[in-house]
């Protein structure tokens, strides 16, 4: 069974980091168009978003981003031939 959070109003599964991303974006715009408070629902834990915590939702932003598109590790290996092999 998938685990799932409520994220605004709407149930979002946590195994989809992309989802989640795209889903606290809309909280964060909520919150910046002047709602009180936006209401995030872990579980058996509630979490209310508001202008006082919006770094904390910036940050957990910035995690399902992370986790959703990963930076792949490219090694550049610089060669010092002179073309004479």
């Amino acid at each position: 069974m998938a685990d799932t959070v409520t994220i605004g109003g709407v149930l979002i599964d946590t195994n989809n980091p992309c989802e989640v991303a795209r889903a606290l974006r809309k909280v964060e715009l909520q919150v910046a168009a002047g709602e009180n408070a936006v209401s995030v629902k872990f579980e058996n834990h509630e979490v209310q978003f508001g202008a006082s915590n919006v770094k904390r939702l910036r940050e957990l932003i910035a995690e399902y981003d992370r986790q959703c598109n990963p930076r792949r590790v490219h090694t550049f290996l610089p060669s010092f031939s002179k073309g004479f092999d």
